[in-house]
């Protein structure tokens, strides 16, 4: 008897190890099994013996198919081993539509594994290894001489660079991806790409009760309303007259239906939906326009910022996130104390020849580079769950472009939908914007952040 449940175990455990190489902490499908059964008939081979290869289908143990096929461009060409997924393709006959579903089988899909090797000698260049939704996040392999380095990479930026692993190259032909989890676990900084379902209700209620009003918003420089719900100046704090196009007052029913607000005034109607449910007031223009920096009276901006306000939205987004933790913690703070700032650095800057050449981290009283921005928002939606993020962007002024300026804002909200898939709304004066817009419109600009707790108890000031 003691031998036969000695037996047991151990077909069990077989067991057990052969379906975890198919699927892992991440249920993903794997193709550990099906490399293993390829290596000498697609992943070593020379590229014009390849070239002769139809694309291959195969099964690995727990059902998933998986495509084997080669791509090529100038200089290096790869096997891709993909699953299966499916797509609905609208196929339109005349003034009909049918819907139907096709098999295909994406080179980036999670569970994809990529094998890179150069043209010029069939040298292997990298392996990648797709775990997540998103094609722009995975994990890559480099042989250089005998030792093997690991780069993991977040929508072009690197959150890990050049890190030895201590395995053969060719070992991460047929190794699975659990294992390569396992190997680079202490390495590797896996809880930036380490993605929890539903945690984002909250950000997701915020930001469709802000779409339900993007309608009502008409936009007007210098223009926001007061803790007691009247339109000021920002900048004067006097009564604004709303009037149209030819210089005529808008009617009370107009001034009932819109909002009138400058894009700084826009942040506002959105925190203040947070303040006012809690106080019975709003935030005060003169509060919010505290200066949050000093500058050198005798240096540059020092002398500049005695005619013109050189951090106006770095200064309304700082106290504006102030104004909401203090509601949130009930208690006196500053953007400091409460530690408001993100100004952590979460990327590998890019070096060559021993200089910085594109660099990914916190500039003090800057922020970050605009063109990193979708990196930094996907690792604080995956560390920060629940919480917003408002962005002064701080680019060349109108009236000389290097003198560098706060003078527009934006709101952030990240998120991860039901499949673990990044998204995030962008509201900028009014206006809901993609994030290849905004990476387009302020590239070569700074954008500094500024966290705010979403809530569910979000009550702005609508307009009927």
């Amino acid at each position: 008897m003691l031998m036969k449940k000695l037996l047991l175990n151990l077909i069990f455990i077989a067991l057990g190890f052969s379906a975890f190489a198919d699927y892992n902490s991440y249920d993903i499908p794997d193709s550990a099994e099906i490399r293993r059964s390829i290596v000498e008939s697609w992943l070593t081979p020379d590229l014009e013996t390849l070239r002769n290869y139809k694309e291959q289908f195969k099964d690995n143990r727990v059902g998933v198919t998986y495509q084997i096929r080669l791509e090529e461009d100038d200089e290096e060409f790869c096997v891709v081993v993909a699953p299966r997924s499916e797509i609905d393709i609208n196929m339109i006959n005349g003034d009909t539509v049918k819907t139907v579903r096709a098999a295909v089988y994406p080179k980036g899909a999670a569970g994809s594994w990529i094998l890179y090797r150069s043209k010029n000698k069939g040298l292997p260049l990298r392996v990648e290894y797709y775990f997540n939704q998103d094609t722009d996040v995975y994990l890559q392999f480099r042989p250089e001489g005998n030792k093997t380095y690991a780069d993991l990479l977040i929508c072009g930026s690197y959150a890990a660079r050049s890190v030895l692993v201590g395995v053969p190259f060719s070992r991460l032909y047929t190794a699975s991806f659990q294992e390569v989890k396992n190997w680079t676990k202490k390495s590797l900084p896996w809880d930036k790409v380490t993605v929890l379902k539903n945690q984002y209700t909250n950000t997701l209620i915020m930001a469709g009760t802000i779409r339900n009003n993007l309608e009502s918003f008409s936009f007007m420089d210098d223009a926001s309303y007061d803790e007691h719900g009247k339109l000021k100046s920002i900048f004067t704090g006097k009564d604004i007259a709303v009037k149209d196009e030819d210089g005529n007052p808008v009617s009370a029913e107009v001034l009932k239906s819109r909002h009138f607000l400058s894009g700084a005034g826009f942040l506002k109607w959105i925190v203040d939906g947070i303040v006012e449910p809690y106080r019975g007031y709003g935030t005060s223009i003169q509060q919010l326009t505290v200066p949050t920096m000093e500058f050198n009276s005798v240096g540059k901006n020092g002398v500049m910022s005695q005619d013109w306000n050189l951090t106006f939205s770095l200064d309304w987004c700082r106290n504006l996130a102030t104004e909401a933790y203090q509601i949130r913690s009930s208690r006196r703070a500053d953007y400091k104390s409460a530690g408001l700032d993100v100004n952590g650095n979460y990327f590998a800057s890019e070096i060559n020849d021993g200089k910085i050449v594109n660099s990914t981290g916190y500039l003090k009283n800057t922020g970050y580079s605009a063109d990193h921005l979708k990196s930094m928002l996907y690792v604080l939606a995956v560390t920060e769950p629940e919480w917003f993020y408002l962005g002064a962007i701080r680019q060349g002024s109108a009236i000389k472009a290097d003198d560098l300026v706060f003078n527009n804002c934006v709101v952030f909200f990240p998120y991860f939908d039901r499949n673990g898939k990044f998204g995030c709304f962008i509201f900028e004066q009014g206006e809901e914007i993609s994030m290849d817009k905004f990476l387009e419109k302020y590239s070569g600009a700074y954008v500094h952040l500024e966290r705010v707790k979403a809530t569910e108890a979000f009550f702005p000031y609508e307009k009927k």
